[in-house]
């Protein structure tokens, strides 16, 4: 480890960072890189936890750009040498480094290996290393975050790994909180104080909103005690609105990578469903609701083009309402299932000639707000409010179109759907004759008199079964069948199940 200088990149770009920091050999050639950032205010975390003696920064990015980042990185730490990246059309940015302190620059199209590592030690020279670098053994926490980004470690380090105190490890996270030297301090002295026989290391990682702390503890004796440690900094945090983790235990520090990528970061992705939990224990998560069958788009655009489209939308949005809970889908997946049936409802009324002009003009906003969306509460309220939306299109045209008449068949339908109806019964209060009733029914609504009133029915039923424990023979009478038989036959053909196995249980109150 004597004579490596530590390298820190900063690019918003991640194909760009993973290609300086994988595509070079780095300690052959007498550096190390010790870590990644996407921005100027991760970097300077990174910088002040880590101290390298080299930074290469991109110029152009969100937040605190290259300028600014050079500008402070020189006031705070002159010693540190900085390179900055930069495309030929903002060349003009890179004078101002210059005056802030940068010491060199290179183009990114002429980025390569070889490039790179002779900028490098012309601004770093092998005489200039020699006098400034630290000899001393490799940092845990260095060592640690290299494991973690895949880097290739030096026999030194791999010793260094071989080292510690206790049989078993677990990653504690604290999701929303800044100051990440607070959250060590914070962690490692609860722990140093609830258990006899434990160390922590504090892990620096590239995503800003999670602070991440290993354990190392004596195997399954002190499991269930770690828990508790973890379920007492939650509750005494609640005021500063922490999200804390704890992933799976392991039982070698080489899973650490595996761990954390495949496990703490998805449960950390689970918070963008699990809005209201202050703590997630790998063994004590919430439970998947069952999704049942999957939802059938074609038959959904199909309720549209018969204009059923109160059913339909009310189908899609219980739908949505179980996907919400469904905390282990991919975000990405949900947000894409969200934004493909609003583009495909456009797409169809569109087709069916109703004025979408005001959809056509929102959908890219309403698109921008669900993917921006923190979690899927807020993703949800952008597509409720699409929804309105379309209602309201779609009732401000059928209003223009619906005759008077039928509007008062169908209020009357409405009202008395409990009740024997039947075309005899209809034609009887509107003194119409039953056959032409018939066919005025179905020219106007695409639709027969009996299924339209199965649909309403069917509706109603649905309703009650959500919010009432009232047998399914009872509601078969509330909305009108005398036969319960026939009506769970109804409810099956058109919701795919039956009405006892629809009904959803009550929710678990924690």
């Amino acid at each position: 480890m004597s004579g490596l200088c530590k390298v820190v990149v900063v690019d918003d770009e991640m194909l760009i960072r993973q290609g300086v920091i994988n595509y070079i050999d780095w300690e052959k050639v007498g550096f190390q890189m010790v870590g990644e950032a996407s921005n100027g205010n991760e970097a300077l975390q990174l910088i002040d936890e880590l101290r390298p003696h080299l930074v290469i920064t991109d110029v152009v990015m969100p937040g605190m750009d290259g300028i600014e980042l050079v500008r402070v990185v020189k006031e705070q730490y002159p010693d540190i040498e900085i390179v900055v990246l930069s495309s030929f059309e903002n060349f003009e940015y890179v004078r101002s480094t210059f005056q802030c302190g940068a010491a060199d620059y290179i183009l990114k199209p002429k980025l390569n290996g070889d490039e790179l590592i002779k900028k490098l030690r012309k601004v770093m020279p092998e005489s200039r290393r020699a006098e400034e670098v630290i000899q001393s053994a490799p940092s845990i926490e260095v060592v640690l975050q290299k494991c973690l980004i895949g880097s290739s470690l030096t026999i030194s380090e791999e010793k260094l790994l071989e080292d510690f105190s206790y049989s078993h490890y677990s990653l504690i996270a604290g999701c929303g909180r800044g100051s990440k030297k607070e959250f060590f301090k914070e962690v490692s002295g609860l722990f140093e104080e609830q258990l006899f026989a434990c160390e922590t290391f504090f892990i620096p990682v590239n995503e800003s909103d999670i602070n991440t702390v290993l354990v190392n503890f004596n195997g399954e004796e002190q499991l269930q005690s770690v828990k508790q440690c973890v379920t007492r900094m939650a509750e005494a945090d609640r005021e500063c609105r922490t999200i804390w983790l704890m992933s799976v235990p392991f039982s070698s520090i080489l899973e650490l990578k595996t761990i954390y990528e495949d496990h703490l970061l998805n449960m950390k992705d689970y918070l963008f469903y699990l809005t209201e939990e202050q703590v997630l224990i790998y063994d004590d998560l919430p439970e998947v609701p069952e999704v049942g069958k999957p939802f059938d788009l074609g038959r959904f655009l199909g309720l549209f083009k018969q204009k059923k489209f109160e059913f339909a939308i009310t189908s899609l949005t219980e739908h949505v309402d179980v996907l919400m809970r469904q905390y282990t889908k991919d975000i990405f997946e949900f947000k894409s299932w969200l934004e493909n049936i609003m583009f495909n409802v456009i797409v169809l009324l569109d087709n069916m000639n109703y004025d979408v002009h005001e959809l056509e003009t929102m959908k890219y906003k309403y698109f921008s707000e669900i993917n921006e969306a923190s979690h899927a509460k807020k993703a949800v309220a952008v597509f409720h409010t699409f929804v309105d939306e379309v209602r309201r299109i779609v009732q401000v045209e059928d209003n223009k179109n619906c005759p008077p008449d039928l509007k008062r068949l169908l209020q009357f339908i409405e009202n008395h759907y409990a009740e024997p109806l039947s075309l005899t019964t209809l034609s009887e209060s509107f003194h119409f004759n039953p056959s032409y009733l018939s066919s005025y029914f179905s020219t106007h609504l695409n639709i027969g008199f009996s299924d339209y009133l199965n649909q309403v029915r069917i509706v109603k039923a649905k309703q009650i079964l959500e919010t009432s424990s009232v047998s399914v023979s009872m509601v078969s009478e509330m909305v009108g069948y005398s036969d319960p038989s026939y009506f769970c036959k109804v409810f099956k053909q058109m919701e795919g199940s039956s009405p006892g196995s629809y009904r959803k249980p009550a929710p678990i109150l924690n």
